[in-house]
C-alpha cells in the first residue's frame, strides 16, 4: 500500500511539473485604434481563439486603447518598448494603430501582427497581396476586393425598372480606410452601368464626440450639393460604425444606405450588406499569432486579404425603392434577411 501511495505521489508530482513546463507564459500586447464595435469584437474573438488553440500557454494580454489617435498609439508603443519585460507579440487593430506600429522604432525582433486594416498596400506594408513584408510584421485585410462588392450591388440594382443609373453618395471621411475605399470605388465607377457614384465627405474627428461631429459634417456636405441621390454607400471606417448616422441622414435627407459593410446598418435599413464577420477576423488573426508564437518569423507569413464574406439584405428597403431582390440573393443571405 505504501509503495502504491508513493507511486501515486510521484506520478502526481511529475504531472504537476510537466503541466508547469507546458504552461509557458506568453505576453501579447494589443493596441486598438479605438473602441469601435468592429475593433472590440474582433479583439475579443482573437483573444478567445488564441487561448483555445494554445491550451498549453499562459497568455497574458495587455490591451491599449488609442482613442482614435495615431499619436496616442505611438506613445503607447513607446511605453511598451520601455517595459522591463517585452511582449512576445504586438497586435495592432485598425489602421491608425497599425500605421503607428509599422513606423515605430521598436525592437525589430518583436514580431508584429495587424488586423482590421483595409489597405496594407497603401500603408506601405507590402507592395501587393500574398507577399511578405520586409519588416517583422504580417496580417490580413478584412476588406473584400472592391470588385466583389460592386458586382453584388450591380447584380441587385440592374433588374430594377429605373431607367437611369442609381446615383449613390459615397459617404466617407479622410480616415485612411475610408478614403482608400472610396478611391477604389471611383476608379471602377464607369464599369457599372447601374451605378453613378458621387463623393460626399467630411473630416475624421477623433474621440467619443467624433461620431456626432462627423455625422453633422456629412449632413452639411449633403446640403452643399445639388445632386439628387437615390441612396448612399457607407464606406469602411469609423463613420460606418456611428450609431446615429443612418437615422440622422434618414430624418434630414430622406435617404437610406444602398450598401453597407456591417450587419447593424442592414438591420437599420441598408438595402445590401456585404461584410466580413468580426469573429472570422479575430480567429484568422489568432491562427497567424499562434504560428508566430510557436517560432515562425512574422515576415515569412504573406499579407493577404480575406475572401470570406456574408451577404445581408433588407426587404423593406427594397420594396420602398422598387428594387426586386432575386431569389438567389435571398438564398445567399440565408439568415440575414431583414424587414
Amino acid at each position: 500500500m505504501k509503495r502504491l501511495l508513493s507511486f501515486v505521489f510521484l506520478l502526481t508530482s511529475c504531472l504537476s511539473v510537466t503541466a508547469s513546463v507546458l504552461a509557458k507564459e506568453v505576453r501579447v500586447a494589443i493596441i486598438q485604434t479605438a473602441s469601435l464595435p468592429i475593433v472590440a469584437n474582433s479583439t475579443a474573438a482573437f483573444k478567445n481563439e488564441l487561448v483555445k488553440i494554445m491550451p498549453n500557454a499562459d497568455i497574458i494580454f495587455d490591451i491599449y486603447d488609442a482613442q482614435g489617435s495615431q499619436a496616442q498609439a505611438a506613445q503607447m508603443i513607446e511605453q511598451i518598448s520601455r517595459k522591463e519585460i517585452l511582449p512576445d507579440l504586438i497586435v495592432s487593430v485598425a489602421t491608425l494603430a497599425t500605421r503607428a506600429l509599422y513606423s515605430a522604432e521598436i525592437a525589430s525582433d518583436i514580431p508584429k501582427l495587424f488586423m482590421t486594416v483595409a489597405d496594407p498596400i497603401k500603408e506601405g506594408i507590402v507592395e501587393e497581396f500574398n507577399t511578405v513584408s520586409r519588416t517583422n510584421i504580417t496580417g490580413e485585410s478584412h476588406v473584400l476586393d472592391v470588385n466583389i462588392k460592386l458586382d453584388i450591388l450591380d447584380g441587385l440594382l440592374t433588374p430594377s425598372t429605373q431607367a437611369r443609373p442609381f446615383t449613390i453618395a459615397l459617404l466617407h471621411t479622410d480616415y485612411p480606410s475610408s478614403a482608400s475605399s472610396v478611391a477604389s470605388l471611383l476608379k471602377l465607377d464607369e464599369n457599372y452601368g447601374s451605378i453613378n457614384f458621387v463623393p460626399v465627405a467630411t473630416k475624421y474627428v477623433e474621440g467619443e464626440a467624433g461620431a456626432v461631429a462627423m455625422t453633422e459634417g456629412i449632413l452639411q456636405a449633403f446640403k452643399r450639393t445639388d445632386t439628387q441621390f437615390d441612396g448612399y454607400w457607407l464606406s469602411s471606417g469609423p463613420l460606418q460604425e456611428s450609431a446615429i448616422l443612418i437615422d440622422s441622414v434618414r430624418q434630414n435627407m430622406n435617404l437610406m444606405p444602398l450598401f453597407a459593410e456591417n450587419l447593424a446598418s442592414v438591420k437599420k435599413g441598408a438595402l445590401l450588406g456585404v461584410l466580413t464577420d468580426e469573429s472570422s477576423i479575430g480567429k484568422s488573426a489568432a491562427t497567424r499569432a499562434r504560428e508566430i508564437l510557436m517560432g515562425r518569423a512574422a515576415n515569412t507569413i504573406p499579407v493577404s486579404r480575406t475572401d470570406q464574406y456574408t451577404v445581408a439584405v433588407n426587404v423593406s428597403t427594397a420594396i420602398k425603392i422598387n428594387v426586386p431582390i432575386p431569389s438567389s440573393y435571398l438564398k445567399l443571405a440565408k439568415n440575414n434577411v431583414y424587414h
